[in-house]
Parts: structure tokens; sequence; C-alpha cells
């Protein structure tokens, strides 16, 4: 059940993945869109005489017949070469068809064709229309239609400037919108990344990997006030069904979220939200696919499913605060900028029902989200690292566990370890050299235990300083007078020659500098294994103790004589 939560948030980052990529792909196709460079600018008045204000946020009284697609409504404005030489008309439309006459020649045509994929309408386009030299004055005329009647129809901030400093200032105007939508997709895409780095820890992953889709999913829907996809992006159509898709899609990874965090995975309310949010999608696509209706007709299911998954959420972090069962303090922050940024969706979804709504339906879901950012990025940064200082124990630990304490050298369990690698390896060869310390007992009793631990290191040092000198070479303490040398590589037989060499040549110098009291001697014997080969290692170590242990008793007879 943990890998299907897993999978449904990774289907849903690619279908935005997919989505965003339509920005660059897709232009307006091919319909009735002509334009030749003539001047157009404000002050605008109907037949009648009224004046509508096309210069700010609004064009006109929605009781204005503007709104009869029938009889398309015309405003017009004589203009004069002193008031509007070398420059450009630039303005926003929202769901409306028009043309543009400079006296009586038609010089602008928008009235794009509309695949079932993008709706019934296009949502809102910015208009550049240069104005070049003309003598005497002219009369602009720009007759027009709506797509769809009541709010949602508009020319808006109209002005008489360069086309690249009135984009230039609505890009600055929303910039900050900007920073915070396109700072959280990339934050959300970073926890997505680093949740599938959390396979050790389950309920970890599944949460990081939650929120990053959630974050990404908020990162595309308020990303579409901006206006910098104006500049990247001809169909502002593919914006608007960005707006609906992630709309109906949110709740999912929402929801395996906020069920993570209060550990209610198993939930059948999760269970519920899924199969909501599933239907919604399908139902999306269907429409889209068939054109039976817009998707926007579908807003009020996605509004419903929303308000269900916050209702489930409330209810779940109310039993689990009168359970007492989240106790770490980061997560309460972070349920807490999570209540308030749906709790902002929810005031974004009343106030799109309110009569005159604003057509900046995600400006409290932005407010939300500057504040779910802030407090993720102090949980995240503060969870990582605490992550990273744990693991850094957990490492020292581990190695700590691995050394030994008087020599340094790797100790029984290190040497346990590596057995299993080499009997679990496919392939491969190496030299088992067994030593042991001659003597340790003789020098404990009479000159004590420290001069045995002195005896010990010395001999730690002599393996160390020669056999683990050689690349591939593995040095161990396996017991109190014990070690254990294993040796890798192409050239291995060669190497374990040198390095025998080099080792007697080192107790032969310590002995005549040292001068100790008992002389150092230390026999090995050499065994070799290879993986793969159905050779058995015990019975190598056994052959490398067999033959240390006939080292010892040569060296022994040596002494005696």
């Amino acid at each position: 059940m943990n890998k299907t939560f897993v999978y449904i948030n990774l289907a849903i980052v690619s279908i935005s993945a997919v989505l965003l990529c339509l920005l660059f792909v897709f232009r307006i196709p091919d319909g009735n869109i002509k334009s030749r460079n003539h001047p157009l600018t404000d002050n605008w008045y109907y037949n009648g005489g009224a004046s509508p204000n096309v210069t700010q946020d609004e064009m006109a009284d929605p009781e204005n017949p503007v709104y009869d697609a029938v009889n398309p409504i015309s405003m017009y404005r004589k203009v004069d070469r002193t008031t509007f030489n070398g420059s450009d008309l630039c303005f926003a439309t929202c769901n409306l068809y028009f043309k543009i006459y400079f006296d009586d020649e038609m010089i602008y045509d928008f009235a794009p064709a509309m695949l079932p994929i993008y709706g019934d309408y296009y949502g809102e386009y910015i208009h550049v229309v240069p104005i070049p030299e003309f003598e005497g004055i002219k009369t602009i005329t720009i007759e027009y239609e709506s797509l769809i009647k009541g709010d949602g129809t508009s020319f808006r901030n109209m002005h008489a400037e360069s086309g690249a400093s009135f984009i230039m200032n609505m890009v600055q105007q929303n910039f900050w919108k900007f920073i915070l939508s396109y700072s959280s997709a990339f934050l959300g895409m970073m926890l997505v990344i680093l949740g599938l780095f959390q396979s050790k820890r389950p309920m970890k992953m599944i949460e990081t990997i939650a929120l990053g889709t959630m974050t990404i999913i908020l990162a595309l829907y308020t990303h579409t006030g901006t206006h910098i996809m104006f500049l990247v992006t001809r169909n502002p159509a593919i914006m608007r069904l960005i707006e609906h898709i992630c709309l109906a899609l949110l709740p999912a990874p929402a929801m395996i979220f906020f069920a993570a965090i209060t550990e209610n995975l198993n939930s059948h309310l999760v269970k519920i939200i899924l199969w909501l949010v599933s239907g919604n999608f399908l139902l999306c696509l269907f429409c889209l696919v068939f054109g039976i209706t817009d998707f926007a007709n579908l807003l009020v299911l996605s509004h419903t499913i929303i308000a269900i998954a916050i209702g489930f959420m409330v209810f779940m972090f109310v039993r689990e605060v009168k359970l007492e069962n989240i106790k770490d303090n980061r997560y309460r922050y972070i349920l807490l900028a999570f209540s308030i940024l749906f709790t902002t969706g929810l005031i974004d979804i009343i106030r799109f029902y309110l009569p005159g709504w604003d057509d900046d339906t995600s400006a409290a879901t932005r407010i939300g989200l500057t504040v779910f950012f802030i407090v993720l990025l102090v949980y995240e940064t503060t969870s990582l690292i605490d992550t990273n200082r744990r693991s850094v124990e957990s490492d020292i630990q581990a190695r700590l566990a691995r050394v030994d304490g008087l020599t340094g050298l790797s100790n029984r369990l290190a040497f346990n370890e590596c057995e299993d690698v080499l009997q679990n390896g496919e392939s491969g060869k190496c030299l088992l050299v067994q030593f042991d310390v001659n003597d340790l007992k003789k020098v404990n009793d009479k000159y004590g235990h420290l001069e045995g631990d002195r005896r010990i290191l010395a001999a730690a040092e002599a393996i160390k300083s020669t056999f683990g000198t050689f690349t591939g070479t593995w040095c161990f303490r396996t017991g109190g007078d014990e070690f254990m040398a294993i040796m890798t590589g192409t050239n291995v037989e060669k190497d374990y020659e040198k390095a025998l060499e080099q080792f007697e040549a080192y107790i032969e110098e310590y002995n005549k500098t040292e001068k100790p009291e008992v002389p150092l001697s230390i026999p090995c014997g050499m065994a070799v294994y290879e993986s793969g080969k159905g050779t058995s290692l015990v019975g190598a170590e056994r052959l490398a103790d067999d033959r240390m242990y006939a080292r010892k008793t040569e060296l022994k007879e040596q002494n005696s004589n």
C-alpha cells in the first residue's frame, strides 16, 4: 500500500511536467488572427456617448450590452499624430473576439480557433500593436463580442507606450508572484528527488514526495497570474487548462501528505479522496477529448472535493491532537502552515462564487503559499540538518564499532562482515594471511600487561606499515594476539612476496633499534581463496592458520637452538 501512495504522487508529478511542457509547445492554432502596424490608444467612447474604462481592470458595467455575443458592440477613439506618434497600443483582453478599424480599414482581427482541448474560451491574452507614422486625425474603432456572458470578459490595462516597456512593467508588477511560484516549484521538485532517496524510511519517503508534489501543483496553479508565461507561450488557453487540472489534482497529494504526517495512511478518508480526485480527473479528460463541455463547468466539482478534503483533514487533525499523537513541534508548525494554506484556498473558492469576483482567483492562496513556503523551508532545513547529524553520528558509531580500540586496526566485527562479502562474491581471488604474536603471555606475566599492550601495538604497526601499504589490502585484529590481512588485486601473489619481505625486515629492524626484553616475533601463514570456484573460505582460513602454526613451531625451534 505504501508503494501505491508513492506511485500516485509520481504520476501527478509526471502529469504536472507534461502540463508545464505544453507552455513551450503549443501556440494558438491557425484561425483568423491578422495584425498590421497601425496605432491604437485609450480614451474610448461607445456610439451612445458612454465612456468605457479600459485603462483599469474593468471594461464596462456588466449591465452594458457589450456582453451580447449576437450583436457586437463598438467603441471608438479619435487619435492625432502628436499624441500617439511612435507609441504602441498595449492591452490585455479576456475572452473577447474583436476587430480593430483605422478609419474604415480593418487593421487587426483577433478570433483564434479554439480546439476542444482548450475549452470554450481562451482566458487572458496580451496584445502589443505598434503605432506607425500617420498624418492628421484618425478614428480607431474596436468592434467586439464576448465568448461568455457575465464576469470574465474585458479589455484591461490599456496603455499607449512601447511594447517592451509595457511587458516589462507587467512582469515587474507580478515579479514576487513569479519568484514565489517558481521557487515553490523548484523546492517541490527537490523534495520529490530527496524523497526518492528515503527508501529505508517508507513513511518519510511518502511524506516528502507528497509534500513536494503538492508544492509543485500549487506553484503551477498560481504561476498563471505572473504574466511571465506570456513571454514564452502564445497560447493562454493552455495556462487556463493548467489551472483547472492542477485544481482537480491538488487534494490527492495534500491528503496523502497530511495522512502520512499524522500516520493515517490506511484511513478510509484517504481512499475516498483518492477515488474522488481520480474520478474528477478522468471526467475532465473525457470532457476535453470529446468536447462535451468546458472544463470550467467542472470547477464546482473540484471545489467540492477540495472542501471535502479540508473537512477530512480537520477531522484527522483534531483527532490526533486529542489523542496527543503529534508530539514533534516541527510537525505542529508545518501542520499550522498547512492549515493556513488551505484556509486561504477556501477563501479563494468562496470569493469565486461571490458577485463581482476578482479575476485573480488565487490571490489569497498565494498569501497562504508564501507562509507555507517559508515554514516549509525552515522545516526541511532543520529536518535535513537533524537527519545529517544523526547520519554522521550513526556513521561514527558504526566506524567505532568496527575499529579495535588499542591498535586502530579493523576489529573482529569488521572481519566478519568482510567474510560475508567474500563469500557472497561472484568471483575473485584473494590471499588470507594469518598472524600470531609470539611470547605475549610470557611478556604479560613477567613485565606486565602495559608492556604486553606495547608488544601488540608494535605488531599492529608492523602489519599496517608493510602489508597495509598495498592497494586492496585490509588489516584486522581478530583476537588478543591474532591478526589477519586480506590481500586482493591482479598481482596479489607478487604483492604478498614483497609485503612479506618488508614485514620480516621491519621486525628485524624493530628488534635492533627498540631492543625489547623479549624480541618481537610474529609468525604468519598464507592461503588462497577464490570465490565462485567452489572453494571454502573457512577451509582457506584454517589452512592459513595451520601454516602460521607451522611457522610458529619453526621459529621456536630456531630460537631454542
